[in-house]
């Protein structure tokens, strides 16, 4: 296993909401994998720079890309390029401690900041910007960026917008975030009762038929409906969801350098159940939203690789996870392999699936396998390279150190975001 960073795990260590904790108990199954005789890691090697894709083609049978989704859409409106707005991979990264983004300095967003999209990603930057500091204080998260967060809400803080251009249910996210947000003493969740009853047109009532899920949140989102009356009298932090409302600009400052709001549209859902889209309705008056951020949270996109086919949607061609090209032997699993869709339960079969696939191309080759020239020397060409290669055992030992300094500061574990750092430990 190859891997960029000296610390394995990936979106498990730098993408999960740092006050999710029992989603990140995979990493014991991880675990379990990383206990398996034959199994090796390569941490702080880099693909692309200290060895090529088309050399771990030449030395092994099989090459499985779990790479996921690492760019970024864009909204593609005026005033994106403003100052306080920012993307919410770079943002969840650093306040997860990624060591690429934990110098990132978010724009101070004044009384509100707005999210655009409403999947999970969205519900977590909206929870971490208004949930108590002292309560996240507890959990792993990036002990500077809690700060920053913390100061945001003493200089007033007091509305986090979550903005979707469909109705609730086409929205991404799930239950279990969506009733999180009704949990907590010092947060109120808040939906507009006009925008919620908009959502449920002829179309999407043949949706909401359907869906159990969606039929369970609608008791949810109606309690945030009946808080809607006391968004001007609360003292609380308020996450407001709001509905079939699509940015169309980023409002500059007074000066013009940064944001200084949102102009959002209202829009109305046209099409049949399952397939509707989200069209600006005719006559509808644009409303500015007073803000000083703006975090872009509206979907990944696939960063081409050499080596790597790419179609015209940026997908991988692929038949059960083995790419579609031809020489052989490459493999992909998980958000490189389908596109960005899905929770991390979503990899299982993803990756079962690939698995299957890979170990009956071995099977069918019948007899001896190709001669390769094998792993060692991949190993040796690695370590010419002049990086430090790290290994499992190493990233168990920059574990603990990070387990001791939380426990001295009453943490879960306070992550060392300096790659030199963690090499200089080993």
């Amino acid at each position: 296993m190859f891997e960029r960073l000296p610390t394995p795990f990936g979106l498990v260590r730098f993408g999960v909401a740092p006050d999710h904790p029992e989603v990140k108990n995979v990493i014991h199954d991880f675990d379990q994998v990383a206990s398996t005789e034959g199994f090796r890691f390569f941490g702080n090697v880099e693909l692309g720079v200290h060895v090529s894709l088309e050399a771990l083609r030449e030395h092994y049978d099989a090459v499985v890309l779990c790479t996921g989704a690492q760019g970024e859409r864009l909204l593609n409106i005026p005033g994106e390029h403003l100052q306080g707005v920012v993307g919410a991979p770079h943002f969840v990264q650093w306040y997860n401690g990624h060591p690429d983004h934990v110098a990132l300095r978010p724009q101070r967003p004044g009384s509100a900041a707005a999210v655009i999209g409403q999947g999970n990603v969205a519900l977590d930057i909206a929870r971490i910007l208004t949930r108590s500091p002292e309560e996240l204080h507890a959990t792993d998260i990036h002990g500077a960026a809690l700060a920053q967060i913390a100061a945001w809400q003493r200089d007033g803080l007091q509305t986090v917008h979550v903005i979707g251009r469909r109705g609730f249910i086409q929205a991404a996210f799930t239950n279990k975030e969506l009733r999180e947000l009704d949990t907590y003493d010092d947060v109120l969740p808040i939906v507009d009762p006009a925008e919620l009853a908009l959502s449920r047109n002829a179309a999407s009532e043949q949706e909401l038929s359907k869906s159990r899920m969606k039929k369970r949140s609608v008791d949810i989102l109606e309690k945030m409906a009946r808080n809607f009356a006391d968004r001007g009298t609360t003292s609380k932090r308020i996450v407001h969801l709001r509905f079939l409302s699509s940015p169309c600009e980023v409002l500059p400052s007074e000066d013009g350098s940064s944001v200084g709001g949102l102009r959002i549209h209202r829009n109305e859902l046209q099409g049949e159940p399952g397939q509707q889209a989200a069209v600006r309705s005719s006559g509808g008056e644009a409303e500015d939203i007073a803000c000083g951020m703006v975090v872009r949270s509206v979907g990944f996109d696939i960063t081409p690789m050499e080596g790597l086919p790419l179609d015209g949607r940026k997908r991988v061609p692929h038949k059960q996870g083995r790419v579609e090209d031809a020489a052989g032997g490459l493999y992909v699993a998980g958000w490189v392999k389908r596109g960005p869709t899905g929770i991390i339960a979503s990899n299982i079969a993803d990756a079962q699936e690939t698995a299957g696939r890979l170990l009956a191309d071995l099977s069918s080759r019948g007899g001896d396998p190709p001669a390769r020239a094998g792993p060692s020397e991949v190993e040796a060409a690695v370590r010419a390279s002049g990086t430090r290669v790290v290994s499992y055992e190493d990233w168990r030992r920059l574990e603990a150190e990070e387990r001791r300094r939380g426990e001295a500061d009453g943490k879960s574990a306070a992550k060392i975001t300096d790659v030199g750092e963690m090499l200089r430990l080993l």
